[in-house]
């Protein structure tokens, strides 16, 4: 059985009753922890971990968009759903553009702990997505860094538009220029004869496959010097799509 923790906002005592009544279930067992006041609401956010926040909207000291702000403010992953007996639709609807899950009517609390499953599946998924997004940032970190310490010169260029995404320090060396003046241009601009063009991105990749992904090329710098380098291309993930990393042997 699946256990749960549920902070529940909640002024009326009969209400709280009927909600722990609705809250009994065989494959969720639910422990809710039950305060009345906007302070006490705030305190137990701060120093209690809740699974999910359950609130009535019309309270003495606070209402349903406070609720929102605060556990916004305090903790914005916990999901909240809004409960109300008195609620028109319109404002219940406003609650879900500023940040509520769910609304639920008190008069239907058969829909509460389908509600509050959706709404736990849905916190698992955006944890999950931002873990990945966390990772991503670290990975993507850890690859700069490396590619910035790399004594290779070397490129990453869009396949697409042949337009230089990256480069390392080591260019300036190789070719005259500092890394800023070519990111963003052509790789032509490095080429002794652009219309000898690198493959097509799909020919590229074929060639990836077949380990056959290098060369030997003439290259110019910025004086317009003629140099010859091998060089090797591998297809890489960038930015939610594929590039070319280019590294100049020389």
């Amino acid at each position: 059985m699946k256990k749960i923790s549920v902070l529940y906002l909640e002024d009326d005592d009969l209400d709280v009753e009927l909600i722990r009544e609705a809250l009994k279930g065989d494959e969720i067992k639910i422990n809710l922890f039950h305060v009345q006041n906007k302070n006490d609401f705030r305190i137990a956010l701060k120093t209690m971990k809740f699974d999910l926040i359950l609130a009535d909207f019309n309270l003495p000291d606070i209402d349903g968009y406070g609720v929102l702000y605060i556990a916004r403010e305090i903790n914005p992953d916990i999901p909240t759903i809004i409960l109300s007996g008195t609620i028109n639709e319109e404002i219940a609807i406003d609650t879900l553009k500023y940040g509520a899950v769910d609304y639920i009517f008190k008069s239907k609390l058969e829909k509460l702990i389908p509600s509050i499953e959706a709404a736990l599946e849905k916190a698992e998924e955006n944890k999950k997505k931002r873990r990945y997004e966390k990772e991503l940032i670290i990975s993507e970190t850890k690859f700069r860094t490396i590619f910035h310490q790399l004594t290779e010169t070397v490129f990453i260029i869009d396949p697409y538009t042949a337009k230089i995404a990256e480069a390392n320090e080591e260019v300036e060396e190789t070719f005259g220029y500092h890394r800023s003046e070519l990111i963003g241009r052509k790789i032509d601009i490095l080429l002794s004869d652009p219309s000898k063009s690198f493959p097509e991105p799909e020919a590229l990749e074929q060639l990836y496959l077949l380990d056959k992904g290098a060369g030997e090329f003439v290259f110019k710098d910025k004086s317009g010097e003629q140099k010859k380098f091998k060089y090797k291309i591998k297809i890489i993930p960038w930015e939610d799509a594929k590039a070319w990393l280019l590294i100049i042997l020389t």
